[in-house]
């Protein structure tokens, strides 16, 4: 008996979907599509972050992937991560800073941007992926990295002081929050170094940028001090 073309497995924060490296990538598709439909009422609406193993996916087929998933199921693909030893704790985190973040009035981008690339946003923006050095982002919005932010960020770039910047991995060359900015003391960054996850959520405090770790307290602080500002300009 021969492989499966499709395998799932699951655990309490995302799915593994383990891919044939043998069949042409159009029959992988719709064995896909058969295996999720075939899952839908287990899933039932669920926000999880995916990971594909067993072949080796340009960034299109990726996509592909993912919206033949979500056409044929009622899950909700948060983001997709790479294959890593602590894949569970991985996608804890990731769920968790998705659901702490406020992102009806934002947009969603599927990728990672590299050196020389630059992305810019009239509303908050969620990165589904790395910023790696050289690449730049800009919203006059919040930014939340769901991936490594190891580039150059600036968020509130209308003059919003109450926008935050929030990423699994905080490592950027420089911060920008409306009029404030931050700059790391490392000079000299690779897109292959790894970092161990560390959700930080960087904002203006004081006439400062404070980064600190992104936990419920530090969110209510952040919407505490936003609830002070409406009320002096009230």
């Amino acid at each position: 008996m021969g492989k499966l073309p499709v395998v799932i497995k699951s655990n309490k924060y995302g799915l593994t979907v383990r891919l044939s490296d043998e069949l042409p990538f159009a029959e992988l598709l719709e064995a896909v599509g058969e295996k999720f439909r075939d899952s839908a009422n287990f899933f039932k609406d669920a926000k999880m972050a995916v990971t594909f193993q067993g072949r080796v996916l340009t960034k299109d087929q990726e996509n592909r992937l993912v919206d033949t998933i979500v056409m044929n199921s009622q899950l909700h693909v948060v983001c997709i991560v790479d294959e890593r030893p602590e894949e569970e704790v991985y996608y804890e985190k990731a769920l968790r800073l998705a659901e702490e973040m406020d992102t009806k009035d934002g947009q969603f981008y599927r990728g990672n941007l590299r050196g020389g690339q630059s992305l810019e946003s009239d509303t908050s923006i969620v990165i589904l992926g790395d910023v790696h050095p050289g690449a730049s982002v800009t919203s006059k919005g919040n930014v939340v990295v769901l991936g490594a932010c190891r580039g150059n960020v600036y968020a509130g770039a209308s003059g919003d002081r109450d926008c935050f910047v929030a990423a699994l991995v905080m490592k950027p060359v420089q911060i920008r929050i409306a009029d404030k900015m931050a700059r790391s003391a490392i000079t000299k960054r690779t897109d292959n170094v790894e970092y161990a996850l560390d959700p930080k959520i960087a904002f203006v405090k004081e006439d400062h940028i404070y980064v600190k770790n992104l936990v419920q307290s530090t969110v209510k602080e952040i919407l505490g001090n936003q609830s002070e500002s409406l009320d002096k300009n009230t």
